[in-house]
């Protein structure tokens, strides 16, 4: 008999990993094991929702920190996005690289949050899992295995692909390339004195600053992308330790069919979603202006309005809400125009859904670029969108090779056997371990 092993599963403190998470925590709890989601108290019903237990972390930790630091650097840095790979990182004052450096500002809040749970329930779990984009001491240095996940564009584990985060197409010249990583490393560079510094204090080894956002797997680690779109053009990875997963789709949180709301219902024109994410919808001002030039499609849309949803009102062929359950409203609509974030973005290619990307912040470009080189859909830019995004629209719906490329990434992603081999790795490691401490 198939032995049972208890899994903590955690993540970052943002909703794009936290899905990641839930997705593969889904695929562990299908093979019979028994899964708790440790995060946040927040979030315990959507461990309720997915049938986990769930411990909280203490919140006294957080206490001091302001509400969501890097959400408070988006929105201070919106316009500064708008604008070329180049001109992104260029001229970056001593002011600008202190704030984005407070993005690390939640990381040892998490940490001592993360210790006191390895501590007090050290005997309760086999193995962590997690999502936590960087490094953590507390992590690397427990006695349990951890396995990392990686939910962001993978372009970071291809050390011979373009540089993450500049929305470059892998057949961008050397020179661009290296100007590029040149101003980036030197925009991010406080951000990285005080990672090294967080590092240092804990005595854990420093990461490489091109794979800063890469934890290196003791054991392997799983990255999440369909193999139709992953980077095997670039070359090798900087590790065979990462282990592609197609999907890990978390179920809906509400397990009832999308229903069309009637005052949509009767309305011609096909039926789209637009999302610009949490971070991206926080540019009230960009989202007026899409509303405007959406309200004169033919087509009708389903709005996620994002987190000051308040402050937008939708046109006549709009619903919308400041959060959906996105899931089911996948599989309902004809089409998607998402920013790129990894999670929505493989969710639309999971159910085979044809897309428009509208990229705002890092690996959301590269999500982006993607698309086109691919050849599965369109990519805008935020800062020049007009007529254009409408022309985009029927563009994508009646172009029958993104259709079909998308079609055959889905059926790919639905029935890839890397989700039940990433089970079996997890089971053949903890019965491994098992065996190693019974010899001992």
């Amino acid at each position: 008999m198939k032995s049972k092993y208890r899994v903590f599963l955690s993540s970052i403190d943002a909703f794009g990993h936290i899905n990641c998470t839930l997705g593969f925590g889904e695929l562990l709890a299908q093979a019979g094991h028994e899964v708790t989601f440790v995060n946040r108290s927040y979030l315990s019903k959507l461990a309720e929702k997915h049938g986990f237990n769930f411990i909280p972390f203490d919140e006294s930790f957080f206490s001091q920190l302001s509400s969501k630091p890097f959400e408070n650097w988006v929105e201070t840095n919106l316009d500064k996005f708008r604008s070329d790979a180049l001109t992104r990182y260029s001229n970056w004052s001593d002011q600008d690289k202190e704030l984005f450096a407070i993005i690390t500002d939640s990381y040892e809040p998490t940490n001592k949050a993360l210790e006191k749970v390895l501590k007090e329930h050290h005997d309760s779990f086999d193995i962590f899992i997690g999502d936590f984009v960087t490094r953590y001491p507390a992590l690397y240095q427990s006695t349990k295995p951890f396995i990392p996940l990686y939910s962001m564009n993978p372009l970071s584990l291809y050390p011979g692909g373009p540089p993450p985060f500049s929305g470059y197409s892998v057949k961008v010249d050397q020179q661009t390339a290296e100007q590029f990583r040149q101003l980036y490393f030197d925009a991010t560079s406080r951000f990285l004195e005080k990672l090294n510094a967080w590092w240092e204090s804990h005595m854990v080894p420093s990461l490489p600053k091109e794979t800063s956002f890469v934890d290196e797997p003791k054991y392997f680690g799983f990255y999440h992308y369909p193999e139709g779109l992953d980077y095997k053009e670039c070359g090798p990875k900087i590790s065979d330790k990462w282990v592609r997963v197609d999907a890990s789709i978390r179920q809906a949180n509400d397990a009832s069919v999308f229903k069309i709301p009637d005052s949509l219902a009767n309305l011609p024109g096909k039926l789209i979603f637009f999302s610009l994410g949490s971070l991206g919808s926080i540019d009230v001002k960009l989202m007026r202006k899409l509303i405007d030039i959406l309200a004169k499609s033919p087509h009708r849309f389903i709005v996620s309005k994002g987190p000051r949803g308040d402050e937008i009102v939708l046109a006549p062929n709009m619903w919308g809400q400041n959060y959906v359950d996105q899931i089911p409203i996948l599989k309902a609509v004809d089409m998607v125009i998402t920013h790129g974030g990894n999670n929505t973005f493989i969710e639309t290619l999971y159910f085979g859904k044809p897309l428009i990307v509208i990229p705002f912040f890092f690996d959301q470009f590269d999500n982006a670029q993607r698309v086109v080189d691919c050849n599965i859909g369109k990519r805008l830019n935020s800062w020049d969108l007009d007529t254009n995004l409408l022309d985009a629209i029927e563009e994508t719906l009646t172009n029958t090779e993104f259709h079909q490329k998308i079609n055959e990434i889905s059926i790919s992603m639905r029935s890839a056997e890397s989700k039940q081999k990433a089970v079996t790795m997890i089971e053949n490691l903890l019965t491994q371990l098992d065996l190693e401490r019974i010899k001992k």
